[in-house]
């Protein structure tokens, strides 16, 4: 798999800054392009709306504005070509639509490979308040969806953890196939094991994941066996533990924490070295 199509959900703030310096490490070499996807603030009538407009997107739609929005998505395609000449950049200005469901129609009518969203607020107290939730857009596009937050800006791609259980998902080999290509990556995979899980059949999984990621030329691997009811809390204290600097998860399933069905991204501090990518659940059977 090759992220050469990239969409990247724009506000002009550290955000983008981090969104577009991450896209520039990760694209594709095949007819790559970078998609700039800017929504003007739009006040909801919901009871969090209007705080959303305020906290998040200064700009209005008047003609001024809108004119100085699109002097600054010039000013971004020029650094990306400037970057990388061979990178086709397209600019989007999408209104009088969620900046949610703006983002999962566009990824759609591109055909987006990824989906970048530079992150520097953490809901983890009131995770309503969230504009974006990126494991939402992962779900509802099929479309990989990758969170960063401004610690991570520098980072490149070492430590990779991997949750996986009884069948291990086609996207997230190919993701690790992509990276491989482009980073020396140390794979941390995570056996997610039920109570009733057969422990010889557990095994022989462990196995056959193993040869997949040998095959694959992904030698650098190890391995740590997760008990039953395991959380999304569970999967993020062994990231910071390992200091991971990916963590590739199921949207929903592996996402959600706490009993507020908070995304994992809002309990990383701005700081934080790890990356979330969310991808769906395309899987085969590994026994």
């Amino acid at each position: 798999m090759s992220f050469d199509t990239i969409l990247i959900p724009v506000d002009f703030r550290v955000n983008t800054d981090v969104a577009i310096r991450k896209a520039l490490t990760l694209i594709g070499d095949t007819s790559p392009s970078i998609h700039l996807l800017h929504v003007p603030g739009v006040i909801s009538t919901s009871s969090f709306g209007y705080y959303r407009y305020l906290s998040k997107y200064p700009f209005s739609s008047n003609a001024q504005q809108i004119s100085e929005v699109k002097e600054k998505l010039e000013e971004w395609q020029r650094y990306i070509r400037k970057t990388r000449p061979d990178i086709s950049v397209c600019c989007w200005i999408t209104y009088n639509k969620s900046v949610e469901n703006a983002i999962i129609e566009k990824a759609k009518s591109i055909a987006a490979d990824l989906i970048i969203i530079g992150k520097s607020s953490q809901h983890s107290l009131l995770p309503f308040l969230n504009t974006v939730v990126s494991s939402r857009i992962a779900s509802q596009t099929g479309t990989a969806v990758l969170t960063v937050k401004p610690g991570a800006m520098s980072n490149t791609f070492r430590t990779v953890v991997v949750p996986v259980g009884p069948k291990f998902p086609e996207k997230k080999i190919s993701i690790l196939n992509s990276l491989g290509d482009k980073f020396f990556i140390h794979v941390r995979l995570l056996i997610l094991a039920e109570k009733d899980d057969n422990p010889s059949q557990l095994q022989t999984s462990l196995f056959s994941i193993c040869r997949v990621l040998k095959n694959l030329s992904l030698n650098n691997f190890s391995y740590k066996i997760l008990k039953s009811n395991t959380s999304g809390w569970d999967i993020l204290n062994y990231c910071r533990k390992v200091n991971a600097d990916l963590l590739i998860v199921h949207p929903e399933s592996e996402t959600r924490i706490g009993w507020l069905n908070k995304h994992i991204s809002d309990e990383l501090p701005v700081n934080s070295r790890t990356q979330i990518l969310a991808v769906s659940q395309t899987d085969f059977s590994i026994v």
